[in-house]
């Protein structure tokens, strides 16, 4: 999740006085989104995970939090 300005590729949705946009195909992929706030932060949870690479992992390029560190 980071700051951004939508654009035509984009699916928009305001919610609580924020507007939240994700990408189209993504947002068909995963059916959508939930946005949770947490002690370590904001949990960004797809209805239907996406499937992990092959020979990879679903975690992608994040940083610290990802297999357990």
């Amino acid at each position: 999740m980071a700051l951004d300005e939508s654009n035509d590729q984009d699916q928009t949705e305001e919610q609580g006085g924020f507007t939240f946009c994700i990408n189209k195909d993504l947002l068909a992929q995963v059916q959508g989104v939930k946005i949770d706030l947490t002690y370590m932060g904001f949990a960004v949870e797809p209805t239907v995970p996406l499937a992990a690479p092959e020979g990879g992992s679903a975690c992608g390029s994040c940083s610290s939090g990802c297999g357990g560190n």
